[in-house]
């Protein structure tokens, strides 16, 4: 598993590009659970100001 800082822009391109499996939001942070084509299962997580975390998964 990898932790990666992630802009804004960049957590916008992979959930537009990943199949969202479910989606949480808590005190203005949501969480996705994402299947991306090549990157396999992601976890994006998005604060209020845009940025946030990509968790790559492993199978």
């Amino acid at each position: 598993m990898r932790l990666i800082d992630a802009e804004a822009a960049i957590l916008e391109d992979l959930k537009e590009e990943s199949e969202i499996i479910a989606e949480k939001r808590v005190a203005g942070i949501t969480v996705y659970t994402a299947r991306h084509p090549t990157l396999g299962k992601l976890v994006l997580v998005k604060a209020p100001n845009g940025s946030g975390v990509l968790v790559e998964v492993d199978n």
